[in-house]
């Protein structure tokens, strides 16, 4: 894991925040690791304001019957050439169980991790993973781990 740290840390290094990101709309389709089910994921990512953060809201759904919906922010870190990008997002929100794992209650946190490439027209490709948990507001706090591919276009 610490190899990984280190790629996104010497990524980073080489790329600059954002400065003009549009609106977009990103789907994604995933699995949810342990539970093995399937997840779809919505979520709308707004135009950067205070410290190039860009306001976000999501929501999923899995072939489990868990849901969540939450709101956040997000940043992104592109390359010079703007092709390759990092995006790190942190949302709040609700949790419904379904007959998925059970995390500990409804209040949860989700943070996500995107790598891709933007395509000339604007739209973007990549891979992602996401964590949920409670931290820790309840007991068990057992989290769980969604990756995913993902799609996006501008809303612009």
């Amino acid at each position: 894991m610490s190899f990984l740290r280190l790629a996104v840390v010497a990524f980073l290094c080489l790329t600059q925040p954002a400065i003009a990101e549009q609106p977009r709309l990103i789907g994604s389709l995933g699995q949810q690791l342990s539970p093995n089910d399937a997840e779809a994921n919505l979520r709308y990512l707004g135009s950067p304001h205070l410290w190039k953060l860009q306001p976000m809201l999501g929501v999923s759904i899995s072939s489990n019957g868990s849901g969540y919906i939450g709101a956040g922010s997000a940043i992104t870190w592109r390359t010079a050439d703007q092709g390759l990008f990092v995006r790190v997002s942190s949302i709040a929100g609700i949790h419904r169980r379904g007959s998925g794992k059970n995390l500990g209650g409804p209040i949860m946190f989700r943070t996500a991790l995107d790598l891709g490439v933007q395509h000339r027209s604007g739209k973007e490709f990549g891979i992602g993973f996401d964590h949920r948990s409670s931290a820790r507001l309840y007991r068990p706090n057992p989290g769980l781990n969604t990756v995913y591919l993902f799609a996006s276009v501008p809303l612009r």
